[in-house]
């Protein structure tokens, strides 16, 4: 919603570097907010390093084609997020040795599978991320509804009329229906947070041309980011984005004035709000 859509391009085309011709399975190991050295020298997969304007990036690459695929985890508080069909791990960093961006490109599904088979690929990862602690994130201006509430909005992209980025459609706590999840958009995102950390969960679609109902393609992809670098999104203009801890807080009342506002016109509505749901702490801000 406030992201830098340059700066995503940026991460997203270098990620795709050459393929690695290692018959060993590569291991890659990394935290964000941390130095990237630790990084690259706990990881046996080769980075290549590239900068520009203070921004580097860190790049490990398979070709989707390889059968081999790489291990990574990823360290947080007290529980460690590990994958084994890694394809591709972007490291990022500004004016720092710290690593506060990670694009990370999951094997999946092969090319033209069943549609059924991506929906049971999804639901694992979203286990996996739940079972490490990680908790679903509402952005601070949309009404917090739970998946239990997404049958009363026909679409999955706005709430009365406005759009939302993370509505009900988008509770990763949601089991959809084959039919629910063929009507989602061809690129979808769940959105996760942990002790400071925010992820995007992004799901690509390509649905076959011959049999789109039964088959499709899709790319799986996980950005992580620090809470200082997941905020200064919210700021608009590149020049202000490191006084992010000053414009932010005035930011984030109006968007809990909002969030209130749509939240008591759905209750007049009867729908029931998540009133569970609390907005995660922000450290840099406390």
């Amino acid at each position: 919603m406030f992201k830098k859509i340059g700066y995503l391009l940026f991460i997203f085309i270098s990620a795709c570097g050459e393929p690695s011709l290692s018959t060993n399975k590569p291991n890659i190991q990394l935290e964000i907010g941390t130095p990237v050295d630790a990084a690259l020298s706990s990881s046996s997969a080769k980075f290549n390093k590239d900068c520009a304007q203070g921004l580097c990036l860190y790049k490990f690459s398979l070709s989707f084609a390889n059968a081999s695929r790489a291990n990574l985890t990823i360290n947080s508080g007290t529980d460690s997020l590990k994958f084994d069909d890694i394809v591709s791990t972007t490291l990022g960093t500004f004016e720092s040795n710290i690593i506060n961006y990670a694009r990370v490109t999951l094997g999946g599904v092969p090319q033209d599978s069943e549609h059924h088979q991506a929906m049971r690929y999804f639901y694992e990862q979203v286990d996996k991320l739940r079972l490490a602690g990680w908790n679903r994130y509402i952005f601070q201006n949309e009404a917090r509804l739970s998946g239990e509430e997404a049958k009363k909005f026909e679409n999955a992209r706005s709430i009365l009329v406005s759009p939302v980025g993370t509505g009900p459609w988008k509770d990763p706590a949601l089991k959809l229906s084959a039919e629910d999840w063929l009507a989602l958009p061809t690129i979808n995102s769940w959105y996760f947070y942990k002790d400071g950390v925010y992820l995007l969960f992004r799901v690509q679609r390509e649905k076959s041309t011959q049999a789109p109902q039964k088959i499709g393609s899709y790319l799986f992809t996980l950005n992580f980011e620090s809470e200082s670098e997941f905020y200064k999104g919210f700021v608009e203009g590149e020049k202000d984005r490191e006084n992010w801890k000053s414009l932010v807080p005035p930011i984030l009342k109006r968007m809990a004035q909002e969030r209130a506002q749509t939240e008591a016109r759905l209750k007049k509505m009867g729908i029931a709000i998540d009133e569970n749901y609390q907005d995660p702490p922000i450290k840099a801000l406390e």
